[in-house]
């Protein structure tokens, strides 16, 4: 939900309780005045029964509804005006209703005389409707109000926000497009923008130094790297015992296997830092067959079978380069890992890669295959940073990768949206 959403729905709630507890206030004040009018209405009718018993108007021809002249005896002392609420059974109504009793007595020619009236000018139900009525009109008119001015409130005032959540959504370490943000004379908004300036600023300087830094490292480490290389290649021509040959081979893997590991820490700080931007849709299937095709002295070599269903045209958005690291890592895990006389399956089509081979039930943890550095075989030559990079790639490219042990094959599936099928 949107923020001038919420805004909008509580400040309706806040709303609706003002209005209710207005429309109760309102309701007793005017019930209040109406009962005050009605009392004094009241009072005057009783004197004007007084003033026609002084007159000595007899008794009996002065009733009349909703009135009511009795006599006392002289003893009693005079009532002054006496005010209250009672019942009364109204049988239009066909229930009781409250009204306003006023009840005094009066010493006239001899004579006391209790005299008591009720009535009520405007029925209680009448001032409840037209409350209600008059706070559901006022909630009506607030509610298209505030929600026009909430659709107003949202692309114009809101409009310098969005365009910073465009623009950021946007922004890329590696470029130095700076951030198109818009004038505004929001306080809040410029010290947000001004302050996600010198943010991406600062994150750009800091990113330009670490990558030159890599970049430095990476190629200084790989100039003795190749020396060393060379060096144990010549050593390996000249004449050696065969103990010394061994620990020569022993070096050259280890160098090999250093030199591999910076490459690949190197690719995955760069897949981290979003350096590879798809192009668009690529042709999946032709690359699958091209990778099958490069792994096949491989293949032989190991004495592993290769069984393969390949959808034609399955395109996917991924850049070209991530896509070949991707399928090398697959199947290189898949040879390095299988058994003597082994199977690897290749499947492909518009939903799913799948890549299974014949191989030992893992010891460590399935979910910690993609971990980096991490190895069910701790004798194995890899490196354990194959799988981890597979993961970046499928991280950042929006697809979803699983593993799970089928019967005597390890089956690594990337599921993937299909993005269209080219002729």
């Amino acid at each position: 939900m949107k923020l001038i959403q919420k805004f909008t729905l509580l400040y309706l709630l806040i709303t609706v309780v003002v209005l209710i507890i207005g429309g109760v206030f309102s309701y007793h004040v005017i019930k209040k005045e109406v009962d005050k009018e009605q009392t004094r209405y009241l009072k005057r009718n009783i004197d004007f029964t007084m003033q026609e018993l002084s007159r000595g108007i007899y008794p009996d021809s002065l009733f009349q509804n909703k009135m009511e002249v009795q006599r006392l005896d002289m003893s009693v002392p005079e009532i002054e005006f006496f005010v209250r609420d009672t019942l009364v059974w109204l049988n239009y109504l066909k229930r009781f209703e409250p009204q306003v009793k006023v009840s005094a007595s009066r010493k006239i020619n001899n004579n006391h005389y209790y005299i008591s009236t009720y009535g009520a000018i405007v029925d209680t139900q009448d001032i409840t409707d037209a409350v209600v009525k008059s706070i559901s009109g006022i909630f009506l008119i607030m509610l298209f109000v505030t929600a026009l001015v909430s659709v107003l409130i949202s692309r114009k005032i809101l409009k310098p926000f969005n365009q910073t959540l465009r623009e950021m959504k946007l922004f890329r370490l590696n470029e130095k497009k700076p951030l198109a943000l818009i004038g505004t004379s929001t306080s809040e908004f410029r010290r947000l923008n001004l302050l996600l300036e010198k943010m991406t600023d600062k994150m750009r300087d800091d990113y330009a130094a670490l990558k030159e830094f890599s970049e430095n490292a990476s190629h200084e480490l790989q100039t003795p790297l190749s020396i060393i290389m060379g060096k144990l290649e010549l050593l390996m021509d000249s004449d050696i015992s065969d103990e010394q040959a061994r620990l020569i081979h022993s070096a050259q893997n280890s160098v090999d296997k250093l030199s591999k590991m910076g490459q690949s820490l190197s690719l995955l700080t760069k897949l981290g830092n979003r350096e590879f931007e798809s192009p668009g849709p690529i042709n999946l299937s032709a690359l699958v067959k091209e990778c099958l095709f490069a792994f096949q002295e491989l293949l032989e070599m190991k004495s592993l079978t290769l069984e393969d269903e390949i959808e034609d045209d399955v395109m996917v958005s991924l850049h070209p380069v991530l896509a070949n690291i991707l399928l090398n890592n697959l199947m290189s895990n898949a040879i390095r890992h299988n058994v003597l006389n082994g199977l690897i399956k290749v499947s492909l089509n518009h939903d799913r890669l799948e890549i299974a081979n014949t191989g030992e039930e893992l010891t460590a943890p399935a979910e910690e295959m993609f971990e980096r550095f991490r190895k069910n075989d701790p004798n194995s030559q890899s490196i354990g940073l194959g799988l981890a990079i597979v993961k970046q790639i499928c991280n950042q490219n929006d697809l979803q990768i699983c593993y799970e042990y089928r019967g005597v094959m390890h089956v690594l599936q990337i599921s993937f949206k299909m993005l269209s099928n080219s002729a």
